[in-house]
């Protein structure tokens, strides 16, 4: 008995190890090397480089890289792209869900089309946006001016429209996300349900916030967790799609961390950075947990 339990255990060990490689050990050493004046004068022998304690972190929030923006201002820019991109990307793949949940002709085709942006790679989707947003000859400048509600010569890849033309871009691109964990959710209701609340009356509406919504709200908060959290850690999408650099209305802390790493040449202060960024990552995951503990102990 006693070795079939242990069987899966044993199985494990190499996944265990390789994120012990690949995530926890670099983690380790960024912490360490965040605390020391770590240079292109001190990487040769990194392990006796001059120890600082915290003034890397201050300087990192004091000072501003190549880009002109301070590791606050990136941080501000991420918070604001990925809060802003998923208040948007969630009642998109929540319709989306819904839209596709009930049996018709052609649903499995709609399912895929749906699913189109999702399995584009980023690297992808930055380079097509980077030609649509093109100043004059892009199809977003020519759409926008042929509505009257842009000029045709407006600068999306540089200077503050930058930002949203990585929102926009995100968006598109991450919505099937959603909209896959909230049809995996759908399909844990009992068809009793809407059958009974169709016979007492209620309309669609009626049964998106009285049925849906309350009995997937766990699977859809863990949705949105992990929504923001992809959309904070992009790094890909901002440093594909704009030149190099990019504008600094597109500095996020990914973008900078790199830029002080491989501009600036400033490791500890982007190590600093990277750990500043795991720190903020963190929060949200953890008190997520702390919820849902606190729900399943309530139950």
């Amino acid at each position: 008995m006693s070795r079939t339990l242990d069987r899966p255990l044993v199985m494990l060990i190499p996944c265990a190890l390789a994120l012990l490689v690949i995530v926890f050990v670099p983690v380790v050493i960024s912490f360490y090397l965040s605390f020391l004046k770590l240079d292109v004068s001190t990487l040769r022998e990194w392990v006796h480089a001059p120890l600082v304690g915290f003034r890397n972190f201050a300087d990192a929030f004091r000072s501003s890289n190549v880009l002109g923006v301070s590791a606050l201002r990136s941080l501000g820019i991420s918070v604001a792209f990925s809060l802003l991109t998923t208040l948007v990307v969630t009642p998109i793949g929540c319709l989306a869900a819904v839209s596709v949940h009930r049996r018709f002709r052609g649903r499995g085709l709609v399912r895929a089309l749906y699913l189109v942006p999702y399995v584009i790679p980023t690297f992808v989707t930055a380079l097509l946006a980077r030609v649509l947003f093109l100043n004059q000859h892009g199809l977003v400048d020519r759409i926008l001016a042929d509505l009257g509600i842009a000029d045709a010569n407006t600068y999306w890849l540089i200077g503050p429209n930058a930002f949203w033309a990585m929102t926009v871009t995100d968006i598109w691109a991450t919505w099937p996300f959603i909209y896959l964990m909230v049809l995996a959710g759908l399909q844990t209701i009992p068809r009793e349900h809407y059958e009974a609340a169709t016979l007492d009356g209620a309309s669609p509406v009626r049964k998106l916030f009285t049925i849906v919504l309350p009995q997937i709200r766990g699977l859809l908060l863990l949705a949105i967790l992990l929504s923001t959290l992809n959309h904070f850690g992009n790094f890909t999408l901002a440093y594909v799609m704009f030149s190099s650099p990019p504008p600094s209305s597109a500095a996020s802390l990914p973008i900078s961390t790199y830029f002080y790493a491989f501009t600036s040449f400033d490791y500890g202060l982007a190590a600093a950075l990277a750990v500043i960024t795991i720190i903020l990552l963190m929060i949200p995951g953890y008190l997520y947990l702390r919820m849902t503990r606190i729900a399943s102990r309530a139950e």
